[in-house]
């Protein structure tokens, strides 16, 4: 009877103890929406290189980089511009990066602190997430022009939208 109680409490509690995922790299889906034109595209080749618990999400690192060189907005020209020097400059800076510094939340709901290094120039972005279960949904706002790609002169008219989706599974 003992033996039992003690297998039914650690059958109770081992989702408490520790619900650390495993990112799906390959599954990973990186999308971008820049508002002034209303211009959607995607980038690629998401690596992740942090640890996630979702019941320990002050001493998780979510961490990764995409490669530049992906970068699509399903105009072919437009594209390849937008990976020349003017703007990314893909051949010197091959991939766009990001740390977290802090995650504060729930499992369900946190935001993530962090620095994004594009083009070489880091800057401090804070993305939001909403677990969907199988998935992390994260989203971010950025304004290019604070790394140096000025698609247009006026600042405001730089701002871009960012979406990552993470799919996991429980380790």
């Amino acid at each position: 009877m003992r033996t039992f109680v003690y297998f039914l409490f650690i059958l109770l509690t081992s989702n408490l103890i520790g619900q650390t995922i495993s990112i799906k790299e390959s599954e990973a889906q990186v999308s971008f929406v820049f508002l002034d034109e209303d211009v959607q595209g995607s980038i690629e080749g998401f690596t992740f290189t942090g640890n996630i618990d979702l019941n320990a999400l002050e001493s998780s690192v979510i961490s990764g980089s995409v490669i530049t060189k992906t970068l699509d907005t399903n105009n072919w020209l437009r594209s390849r511009h937008l990976r020349s020097k003017k703007f990314f400059h893909a051949k010197e800076h091959p991939t766009l990066d990001f740390k977290s510094e802090q995650i504060t939340g729930t499992n369900e709901s946190f935001q993530v602190k962090g620095t994004l290094t594009i083009k070489g120039i880091t800057q401090e972005v804070t993305w939001k997430f909403a677990n969907g279960g199988n998935h992390l949904i994260g989203t971010t706002h950025i304004n290019t022009h604070d790394f140096e790609i000025e698609v247009y002169k006026e600042r405001e008219r730089n701002e871009v939208d960012i979406s990552i989706t993470l799919p996991y599974s429980r380790q």
